[in-house]
Protein backbone atom coordinates (compact mmCIF):
# COMPACT_ATOMS: atom_id res chain seq x y z
CA UNK A 1 0.00 0.00 0.00
CA UNK A 2 2.83 2.61 0.80
CA UNK A 3 4.66 1.97 -2.47
CA UNK A 4 1.49 2.81 -4.48
CA UNK A 5 0.58 5.44 -2.34
CA UNK A 6 3.96 6.95 -3.07
CA UNK A 7 4.08 6.18 -6.87
CA UNK A 8 0.76 8.25 -7.09
CA UNK A 9 2.08 11.44 -5.66
CA UNK A 10 4.98 11.86 -7.62
CA UNK A 11 4.95 14.92 -9.08
CA UNK A 12 4.83 15.34 -13.02
CA UNK A 13 3.55 17.27 -16.38
CA UNK A 14 -0.29 18.15 -16.73
CA UNK A 15 -1.45 17.32 -20.09
CA UNK A 16 -1.76 21.31 -20.09
CA UNK A 17 1.43 21.88 -19.58
CA UNK A 18 3.22 19.20 -22.15
CA UNK A 19 1.09 20.58 -24.92
CA UNK A 20 2.00 24.42 -23.78
CA UNK A 21 5.75 23.09 -24.38
CA UNK A 22 4.66 20.86 -27.68
CA UNK A 23 3.66 24.99 -28.64
CA UNK A 24 6.35 26.46 -27.91
CA UNK A 25 8.93 24.31 -29.36
CA UNK A 26 7.23 24.11 -32.53
CA UNK A 27 7.13 27.89 -32.38
CA UNK A 28 10.86 28.02 -31.98
CA UNK A 29 11.65 25.80 -34.93
CA UNK A 30 8.81 27.98 -37.32
CA UNK A 31 10.68 31.26 -36.60
CA UNK A 32 14.54 29.69 -36.63
CA UNK A 33 13.62 27.44 -40.13
CA UNK A 34 13.64 30.01 -42.60
CA UNK A 35 16.89 31.68 -41.05
CA UNK A 36 18.87 28.04 -41.41
CA UNK A 37 16.90 27.77 -44.60
CA UNK A 38 18.49 30.91 -45.81
CA UNK A 39 21.72 29.80 -44.19
CA UNK A 40 21.73 26.88 -46.25
CA UNK A 41 21.33 28.52 -49.31
CA UNK A 42 24.22 31.12 -49.09
CA UNK A 43 26.51 28.00 -48.33
CA UNK A 44 25.44 26.01 -51.36
CA UNK A 45 25.40 29.02 -53.47
CA UNK A 46 29.07 30.04 -52.22
CA UNK A 47 30.06 26.13 -53.05
CA UNK A 48 28.55 26.34 -56.13
CA UNK A 49 30.46 30.29 -57.09
CA UNK A 50 33.55 28.64 -55.88
CA UNK A 51 33.74 25.40 -57.20
CA UNK A 52 32.30 27.39 -60.79
CA UNK A 53 35.58 29.62 -60.34
CA UNK A 54 38.35 27.10 -59.85
CA UNK A 55 37.54 25.13 -62.78
CA UNK A 56 37.44 28.24 -64.65
CA UNK A 57 41.09 29.16 -63.53
CA UNK A 58 42.23 25.66 -63.58
CA UNK A 59 41.76 25.69 -67.32
CA UNK A 60 43.10 28.83 -67.75
CA UNK A 61 46.26 28.14 -65.53
CA UNK A 62 47.03 25.04 -66.85
CA UNK A 63 46.50 26.00 -70.60
CA UNK A 64 48.63 29.26 -69.88
CA UNK A 65 51.42 27.68 -68.31
CA UNK A 66 51.96 25.72 -71.51
CA UNK A 67 51.34 27.63 -74.00
CA UNK A 68 53.39 30.66 -72.30
CA UNK A 69 56.37 28.69 -73.13
CA UNK A 70 55.47 28.10 -76.80
CA UNK A 71 58.58 28.70 -79.30
CA UNK A 72 60.04 28.53 -82.62
CA UNK A 73 63.20 26.63 -82.79
CA UNK A 74 64.64 26.64 -85.88
CA UNK A 75 61.89 26.08 -89.04
CA UNK A 76 59.75 23.97 -86.30
CA UNK A 77 56.59 26.62 -85.94
CA UNK A 78 55.07 27.78 -82.81
CA UNK A 79 51.51 27.51 -83.67
CA UNK A 80 50.83 23.73 -85.79
CA UNK A 81 46.71 24.66 -84.90
CA UNK A 82 44.21 27.84 -83.95
CA UNK A 83 40.54 26.99 -83.72
CA UNK A 84 37.95 28.04 -81.33
CA UNK A 85 37.45 25.15 -79.27
CA UNK A 86 41.44 23.47 -79.66
CA UNK A 87 44.75 24.05 -80.19
CA UNK A 88 48.13 22.76 -81.12
CA UNK A 89 51.84 24.05 -80.42
CA UNK A 90 55.20 23.19 -79.81
CA UNK A 91 57.15 24.39 -76.89
CA UNK A 92 59.93 22.26 -74.97
CA UNK A 93 58.83 21.47 -70.99
CA UNK A 94 59.93 18.04 -70.64
CA UNK A 95 63.43 16.68 -70.82
CA UNK A 96 64.40 13.26 -69.35
CA UNK A 97 68.04 14.38 -68.98
CA UNK A 98 70.01 17.18 -67.77
CA UNK A 99 71.50 17.30 -71.80
CA UNK A 100 68.55 19.45 -72.86
CA UNK A 101 69.16 22.84 -71.08
CA UNK A 102 66.66 24.38 -73.05
CA UNK A 103 63.38 22.23 -71.71
CA UNK A 104 61.68 23.63 -68.61
CA UNK A 105 61.21 20.83 -66.36
CA UNK A 106 63.70 17.36 -66.02
CA UNK A 107 61.64 14.49 -65.36
CA UNK A 108 64.07 11.20 -65.19
CA UNK A 109 63.23 8.52 -67.46
CA UNK A 110 60.24 10.20 -69.24
CA UNK A 111 59.50 8.62 -72.39
CA UNK A 112 60.75 9.80 -75.07
CA UNK A 113 57.53 10.60 -76.69
CA UNK A 114 56.85 12.86 -73.87
CA UNK A 115 60.04 14.48 -73.92
CA UNK A 116 61.23 14.47 -78.21
CA UNK A 117 59.54 16.57 -80.74
CA UNK A 118 56.91 14.53 -83.09
CA UNK A 119 58.39 12.26 -84.98
CA UNK A 120 56.59 11.56 -89.26
CA UNK A 121 56.90 7.75 -88.55
CA UNK A 122 54.31 8.46 -85.73
CA UNK A 123 52.08 11.05 -87.19
CA UNK A 124 48.62 11.69 -86.50
CA UNK A 125 45.38 13.18 -86.91
CA UNK A 126 45.31 16.85 -85.22
CA UNK A 127 42.62 16.71 -82.27
CA UNK A 128 38.99 18.23 -83.75
CA UNK A 129 40.89 18.28 -87.54
CA UNK A 130 41.14 16.10 -89.98
CA UNK A 131 45.21 17.33 -90.79
CA UNK A 132 47.93 15.13 -90.27
CA UNK A 133 51.05 16.13 -88.54
CA UNK A 134 53.58 16.46 -88.73
CA UNK A 135 54.90 16.12 -92.32
CA UNK A 136 59.05 16.47 -91.69
CA UNK A 137 60.98 15.33 -89.40
CA UNK A 138 62.04 18.70 -87.55
CA UNK A 139 65.26 19.22 -86.76
CA UNK A 140 67.42 21.98 -84.40
CA UNK A 141 69.53 24.70 -85.71
CA UNK A 142 72.57 22.29 -84.74
CA UNK A 143 71.48 19.39 -87.21
CA UNK A 144 69.64 16.73 -84.52
CA UNK A 145 66.42 15.52 -84.41
CA UNK A 146 64.18 18.58 -82.80
CA UNK A 147 63.47 18.12 -78.66
CA UNK A 148 60.50 20.13 -78.64
CA UNK A 149 57.18 18.55 -78.27
CA UNK A 150 53.58 19.43 -79.77
CA UNK A 151 51.04 20.30 -76.98
CA UNK A 152 47.87 19.91 -78.04
CA UNK A 153 44.31 21.39 -75.93
CA UNK A 154 40.64 21.01 -77.11
CA UNK A 155 37.41 20.85 -75.87
CA UNK A 156 34.95 17.97 -76.31
CA UNK A 157 30.80 17.69 -75.00
CA UNK A 158 30.83 16.78 -71.57
CA UNK A 159 28.02 14.25 -72.29
CA UNK A 160 27.44 13.46 -68.18
CA UNK A 161 26.52 16.91 -67.94
CA UNK A 162 23.46 16.57 -70.50
CA UNK A 163 23.53 19.65 -72.04
CA UNK A 164 25.33 20.89 -75.24
CA UNK A 165 27.31 23.66 -74.57
CA UNK A 166 29.01 22.23 -71.58
CA UNK A 167 32.59 20.61 -72.02
CA UNK A 168 35.57 18.47 -71.36
CA UNK A 169 39.11 19.93 -71.31
CA UNK A 170 42.01 17.67 -72.43
CA UNK A 171 45.60 17.67 -73.15
CA UNK A 172 47.44 15.66 -75.32
CA UNK A 173 51.95 15.98 -75.95
CA UNK A 174 52.75 14.19 -79.32
CA UNK A 175 50.58 11.51 -80.69
CA UNK A 176 50.23 10.17 -76.98
CA UNK A 177 46.91 9.30 -75.20
CA UNK A 178 44.86 12.47 -74.57
CA UNK A 179 44.36 13.27 -70.58
CA UNK A 180 41.67 15.12 -68.85
CA UNK A 181 42.02 18.29 -67.37
CA UNK A 182 39.13 19.40 -66.45
CA UNK A 183 35.17 19.27 -66.78
CA UNK A 184 32.58 21.06 -66.75
CA UNK A 185 33.63 24.22 -69.27
CA UNK A 186 30.66 26.33 -70.77
CA UNK A 187 31.22 27.60 -74.27
CA UNK A 188 27.82 29.05 -75.48
CA UNK A 189 27.07 28.31 -79.39
CA UNK A 190 28.08 31.63 -80.35
CA UNK A 191 31.32 31.78 -78.63
CA UNK A 192 34.74 30.43 -78.50
CA UNK A 193 37.20 29.11 -75.19
CA UNK A 194 39.68 30.49 -77.51
CA UNK A 195 40.97 33.53 -79.53
CA UNK A 196 43.35 34.76 -81.93
CA UNK A 197 45.28 38.49 -82.68
CA UNK A 198 47.33 40.04 -84.79
CA UNK A 199 49.29 43.03 -84.43
CA UNK A 200 47.73 45.82 -86.63
CA UNK A 201 48.97 49.36 -86.59
CA UNK A 202 50.82 48.59 -83.62
CA UNK A 203 47.46 47.53 -82.42
CA UNK A 204 46.36 44.21 -81.86
CA UNK A 205 43.22 42.98 -83.48
CA UNK A 206 40.98 40.01 -83.26
CA UNK A 207 41.23 37.48 -85.69
CA UNK A 208 37.03 36.77 -86.80
CA UNK A 209 37.47 34.39 -89.57
CA UNK A 210 39.16 31.70 -91.41
CA UNK A 211 39.59 29.19 -88.40
CA UNK A 212 40.92 26.76 -88.59
CA UNK A 213 43.93 27.47 -89.16
CA UNK A 214 47.25 25.69 -89.42
CA UNK A 215 51.34 26.21 -89.41
CA UNK A 216 51.72 26.19 -93.18
CA UNK A 217 49.49 29.63 -93.10
CA UNK A 218 50.81 32.96 -93.31
CA UNK A 219 47.69 33.79 -90.86
CA UNK A 220 49.01 31.65 -88.34
CA UNK A 221 52.55 33.10 -88.39
CA UNK A 222 51.03 36.43 -87.75
CA UNK A 223 49.66 35.32 -84.76
CA UNK A 224 50.92 37.24 -81.67
CA UNK A 225 48.41 36.59 -78.61
CA UNK A 226 45.96 34.04 -77.78
CA UNK A 227 42.96 34.93 -75.73
CA UNK A 228 41.32 32.15 -73.36
CA UNK A 229 37.81 32.49 -72.30
CA UNK A 230 37.16 29.81 -69.44
CA UNK A 231 33.79 29.52 -67.58
CA UNK A 232 33.47 27.06 -64.69
CA UNK A 233 30.11 25.74 -64.72
CA UNK A 234 28.14 24.80 -61.73
CA UNK A 235 24.80 23.27 -61.40
CA UNK A 236 22.76 24.28 -58.16
CA UNK A 237 20.46 21.40 -57.45
CA UNK A 238 19.13 23.39 -54.18
CA UNK A 239 17.64 26.25 -56.41
CA UNK A 240 17.88 24.65 -59.83
CA UNK A 241 20.21 27.39 -61.59
CA UNK A 242 23.28 27.20 -63.36
CA UNK A 243 26.25 28.63 -61.87
CA UNK A 244 28.54 30.27 -64.15
CA UNK A 245 32.38 31.99 -63.61
CA UNK A 246 34.00 33.17 -66.39
CA UNK A 247 38.22 34.34 -66.50
CA UNK A 248 39.14 35.87 -69.43
CA UNK A 249 43.00 35.73 -69.94
CA UNK A 250 45.95 36.64 -72.96
CA UNK A 251 48.78 35.02 -73.52
CA UNK A 252 51.64 36.75 -75.99
CA UNK A 253 53.40 34.88 -78.44
CA UNK A 254 56.92 35.36 -79.67
CA UNK A 255 56.85 37.10 -83.41
CA UNK A 256 57.32 34.11 -85.96
CA UNK A 257 61.63 34.64 -87.49
CA UNK A 258 63.33 32.82 -90.34
CA UNK A 259 66.07 30.02 -88.56
CA UNK A 260 69.09 32.13 -88.12
CA UNK A 261 73.00 31.00 -88.40
CA UNK A 262 73.47 32.14 -84.63
CA UNK A 263 70.90 29.50 -83.06
CA UNK A 264 73.90 27.80 -82.20
CA UNK A 265 75.69 30.67 -80.60
CA UNK A 266 75.56 32.08 -77.13
CA UNK A 267 73.23 34.78 -76.96
CA UNK A 268 74.24 38.10 -75.68
CA UNK A 269 72.75 38.69 -71.86
CA UNK A 270 70.16 40.91 -71.30
CA UNK A 271 71.07 44.19 -68.91
CA UNK A 272 69.49 46.36 -66.26
CA UNK A 273 67.57 43.91 -64.20
CA UNK A 274 66.00 45.01 -61.36
CA UNK A 275 63.44 43.91 -59.08
CA UNK A 276 60.52 46.12 -57.22
CA UNK A 277 58.13 45.16 -54.41
CA UNK A 278 54.37 46.07 -55.74
CA UNK A 279 51.69 46.11 -53.01
CA UNK A 280 48.08 45.71 -52.88
CA UNK A 281 45.39 47.24 -51.19
CA UNK A 282 43.83 43.82 -50.36
CA UNK A 283 44.51 41.03 -48.35
CA UNK A 284 44.23 37.07 -48.63
CA UNK A 285 42.03 35.02 -46.29
CA UNK A 286 44.50 34.55 -44.14
CA UNK A 287 44.91 38.54 -43.49
CA UNK A 288 48.55 38.46 -44.97
CA UNK A 289 48.96 41.34 -47.60
CA UNK A 290 48.95 40.24 -51.66
CA UNK A 291 51.97 41.55 -53.80
CA UNK A 292 54.50 40.79 -56.08
CA UNK A 293 57.92 41.40 -57.90
CA UNK A 294 57.94 43.84 -60.96
CA UNK A 295 61.08 42.55 -62.61
CA UNK A 296 62.32 44.82 -65.13
CA UNK A 297 64.83 44.99 -67.65
CA UNK A 298 66.71 46.23 -71.23
CA UNK A 299 66.95 43.84 -73.69
CA UNK A 300 69.70 41.15 -75.49
CA UNK A 301 71.64 42.57 -78.18
CA UNK A 302 70.21 39.65 -80.50
CA UNK A 303 67.03 40.76 -79.64
CA UNK A 304 66.03 42.51 -83.18
CA UNK A 305 63.94 41.45 -85.83
CA UNK A 306 67.09 39.20 -88.02
CA UNK A 307 68.22 38.29 -84.56
CA UNK A 308 68.95 34.89 -82.85
CA UNK A 309 66.65 35.88 -79.27
CA UNK A 310 63.27 34.29 -79.02
CA UNK A 311 62.36 34.52 -75.10
CA UNK A 312 63.78 35.41 -71.74
CA UNK A 313 63.17 33.12 -69.15
CA UNK A 314 62.72 33.92 -65.50
CA UNK A 315 64.65 32.16 -63.20
CA UNK A 316 64.10 32.11 -59.28
CA UNK A 317 66.22 30.76 -56.58
CA UNK A 318 64.70 28.28 -53.97
CA UNK A 319 67.19 27.18 -51.61
CA UNK A 320 70.11 27.68 -53.65
CA UNK A 321 68.95 26.42 -56.85
CA UNK A 322 67.46 27.69 -59.39
CA UNK A 323 64.34 27.11 -61.48
CA UNK A 324 62.18 28.59 -63.99
CA UNK A 325 59.10 30.05 -63.39
CA UNK A 326 58.17 31.64 -65.96
CA UNK A 327 58.95 33.16 -69.59
CA UNK A 328 58.52 35.91 -71.71
CA UNK A 329 58.19 35.98 -75.56
CA UNK A 330 60.97 37.99 -77.35
CA UNK A 331 59.18 40.59 -79.63
CA UNK A 332 62.64 42.39 -80.56
CA UNK A 333 61.52 45.58 -78.04
CA UNK A 334 63.90 47.47 -76.49
CA UNK A 335 62.55 46.42 -72.65
CA UNK A 336 60.27 44.00 -70.91
CA UNK A 337 58.74 43.45 -67.68
CA UNK A 338 57.59 40.85 -65.98
CA UNK A 339 54.83 40.52 -62.69
CA UNK A 340 56.17 37.73 -60.06
CA UNK A 341 53.28 36.79 -58.14
CA UNK A 342 54.42 35.65 -54.34
CA UNK A 343 50.95 36.10 -52.38
CA UNK A 344 51.96 34.36 -49.15
CA UNK A 345 55.98 34.52 -49.28
CA UNK A 346 58.09 37.10 -48.49
CA UNK A 347 61.83 37.77 -47.15
CA UNK A 348 64.73 37.36 -49.03
CA UNK A 349 64.11 36.13 -53.05
CA UNK A 350 66.62 36.56 -55.93
CA UNK A 351 65.72 36.69 -59.50
CA UNK A 352 67.66 35.56 -63.14
CA UNK A 353 66.46 36.53 -66.47
CA UNK A 354 68.17 34.64 -69.25
CA UNK A 355 68.14 35.24 -73.15
CA UNK A 356 67.13 32.19 -74.70
CA UNK A 357 68.03 31.50 -78.73
CA UNK A 358 65.99 30.19 -81.27
CA UNK A 359 68.76 27.02 -80.80
CA UNK A 360 67.52 26.69 -77.13
CA UNK A 361 71.02 27.88 -76.15
CA UNK A 362 70.54 30.24 -73.13
CA UNK A 363 72.89 32.91 -72.13
CA UNK A 364 74.55 34.19 -68.85
CA UNK A 365 71.84 35.23 -66.13
CA UNK A 366 71.74 38.86 -65.08
CA UNK A 367 70.43 38.88 -61.48
CA UNK A 368 68.32 41.01 -59.29
CA UNK A 369 67.88 40.29 -55.21
CA UNK A 370 64.61 42.05 -53.18
CA UNK A 371 63.50 41.79 -49.81
CA UNK A 372 59.94 42.46 -48.96
CA UNK A 373 58.22 42.32 -45.58
CA UNK A 374 54.51 42.69 -46.19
Amino acid sequence: MNRALSLRSRPGFSIVELLVAVTLTLAVFAITLPFVRVQSRALGANAGRMDAEQVARYAQRTIDRDLSQAAQVGDQPTLVFAGPMGIAFNANLLAADASDPSAEEIESGAASTLTEGWRVANAATIPLTNRTYPTVDYTDPAGGLSRVETISYFLRSDTISGRTDVYVLYRRVNARDSTQVVRGIQVPADSSFFSYFRTVADTLQRITSGFPLYWDSTTTRSIRAVGIRSTGFFRNNVERRDVLRTVQWRVNLQPFRSASSACTATPAAATGLTATGQFSTTTNSDSTNKWSVRLAWSASAGDVASGPVRRYAIDRQFGGVWRTIAAVAATAGASYRFDAAAPRDNGAMTFRVRAISCGGVPSAGITAAITVTP
